[in-house]
């Protein structure tokens, strides 16, 4: 089966530029929605995700956004490319939940930790 790529732009957005020019040196199709022509979608992926950050990627309905999923173009295709790989493997939304609460509960830890070290 083959994935839907949805990437959510700026018309100023660097990154939004860097990432398309990846993904077309990749020949990795994407559709490209700015978010002045399709207000009202954005609104609704901001209403999701919380975090009105571009560029916001859609692969089959999983959002990745900056800072939160990836720090960098680079990561986000790498990101890209695993998911529309043969070998991605789709999990049961369970687990996925499971593994990012995990993820939420190691970040928090470590925010503590950072601030723990700055008081000593």
């Amino acid at each position: 089966m083959k994935k839907k790529i949805t990437i959510y732009t700026t018309k100023t957005c660097q990154y939004c530029k860097e990432i398309k020019e990846l993904l077309d040196e990749e020949n990795i199709k994407f559709i490209e929605k700015n978010k002045d022509e399709f207000t009202e979608e954005w609104h609704q992926v901001v209403q999701l995700t919380n975090i009105p950050i571009f560029p916001t990627v859609n692969i089959s309905d999983e959002y990745f956004v900056p800072n939160r999923d990836f720090q960098n173009s680079f990561q986000l295709l790498n990101i890209i490319k695993l998911m529309i790989s043969k070998e991605y493997k789709e999990w049961d939304l369970q687990v996925k939940i499971y593994e990012r609460l995990k993820t939420i509960n190691y970040s928090i830890h470590n925010q503590f930790n950072n601030l723990n070290k700055k008081d000593e």
